[in-house]
């Protein structure tokens, strides 16, 4: 059977400024990697001067959208100035993608902070909300006649989970008390930040269309003796890390869309308030280069159980990192099977963007997982479209898919 995808359909990719661009030495990552001796994001893949032969590949994939991220540390280098020149760099970037006909996608957060921002105290002080706000406000102000499709914030409970949990991401600091005013202050800033782009746009005759980038995965129940109360956390853990923040800001009418990121399943197990995830490996799955469990099922499931909040939906991040060409291509097929039935049952979705346009670097895992349409040779800064790519330029073009 094939299913024909509406002819509005967006088909790209993703990228993020810190993880492709190389030189934020502004940022508080890059600080962070010498400070704890991590490998070095150094140049990544240089796409801060090659963007528009990145944006090119692109186009050569027939793909029509591209998800960009904005460096707030480039464009807002101190707390009272902002930079002209960068800002007119992210306008070349913006019209690069108009020019390869990719309509961009522009997150305005993905996890990376000035390195004055995260010394004021950074999200754990709710003063600083302003600061975001201001970087906010004057680029939504330089951008809006080039786009309308927004993403204040990329993953939050992510970047809270590695930063103030588990302490392997800037600042590491392990606390949950930390952590919960930091999802505060973050969830407050959406819900201005989402005003004020509406604002913005009030007298253009163009609605902006604007969300946050949610990470969703399926948990399941680890088997073993303790299996109901494995249960009772998986659906804990589902609630909390899947459903709450899409609850709350649903609730509060902030999100026009909802930006689905999906990837992997989770086993978990009981222990303490909210369990934890247990090493169990399926004997009938597979595990990715990262050891992650890979369950398109899954995939279906939270595109089956999004659908009772009534907002259309972007797949604003669905990748893998593999060690055989063979295996991306598996993936690939297997989670757009599942999205092309879970819109043939009428879930409204209106896009899917694959993570990533290209091989980059991976915060605190380096640059070992490569999750690109395209190799990039870290030596030399050679791109190259991997053969899974072309499986999927094809998919672009030809608007369907076999199921």
């Amino acid at each position: 059977m094939q299913i024909q995808f509406p002819y509005s359909f967006l088909w790209g990719a993703a990228l993020s400024s810190y993880q492709c661009e190389g030189d934020n030495v502004n940022s508080d990552w890059y600080l962070w990697e010498k400070e704890k001796g991590l490998i070095s994001s150094a140049s990544a893949c240089r796409h801060y001067h090659l963007f528009d032969q990145d944006f090119q590949l692109a186009s050569k994939l027939n793909l029509n959208s591209l998800r960009i991220s904005l460096e707030w540390a480039r464009i807002h280098p101190e707390p009272a100035t902002f930079s002209l020149e960068e800002l007119t760099h992210y306008q070349k970037v913006i019209d690069a993608l108009i020019k390869y006909n990719l309509k961009p996608i522009v997150t305005l957060h993905h996890f990376t902070n000035p390195l004055w921002f995260a010394k004021k105290g950074g999200w754990g002080e709710v003063k600083n909300i302003d600061y975001f706000l201001s970087f906010l406000k004057k680029t939504v102000e330089a951008l809006k006649e080039r786009v309308d499709l927004w993403i204040i914030f990329n993953e939050p409970l992510v970047y809270i989970y590695n930063s103030f949990i588990l302490g392997i991401w800037p600042p590491g600091v392990r606390s949950l008390s930390e952590g919960k005013r930091v999802l505060n202050n973050i969830l407050a800033a959406h819900l201005t930040g989402y005003q004020e782009i509406k604002r913005i746009y009030q007298d253009s005759g163009v609605n902006p269309q604007v969300s946050m980038a949610k990470s969703l995965r399926i948990f399941s129940p680890s088997p073993g003796p303790n299996f109901i109360l494995n249960s009772l956390t998986a659906g804990l853990r589902s609630q909390l890390f899947n459903f709450r923040i899409l609850n709350y800001l649903t609730k509060k009418n902030a999100l026009d869309f909802i930006g689905l990121n999906y990837y992997c399943r989770e086993f978990s197990k009981f222990k303490g308030l909210i369990g934890e995830e247990s090493d169990y490996k399926p004997k009938r799955g597979r595990q990715n280069y990262l050891g992650w469990n890979v369950y398109s099922q899954g995939f279906y499931k939270l595109l089956k159980r999004l659908k009772r909040y009534n907002l259309p939906i972007i797949i604003t991040e669905n990748g893998t990192a593999e060690n055989k060409d063979s295996l991306y291509e598996d993936f690939l097929i297997g989670h757009l099977k599942s999205l092309a039935l879970a819109m043939k049952e009428g879930v409204d979705i209106r896009g899917y963007l694959w993570w990533s346009l290209m091989d980059n670097f991976e915060w605190d895992k380096g640059f070992g997982p490569r999750f690109g349409l395209t190799e990039v040779n870290y030596s030399t800064f050679e791109r190259k479209l991997k053969p899974f790519a072309y499986t999927y330029g094809k998919i672009c073009k030809d608007n369907r898919i076999e199921v």
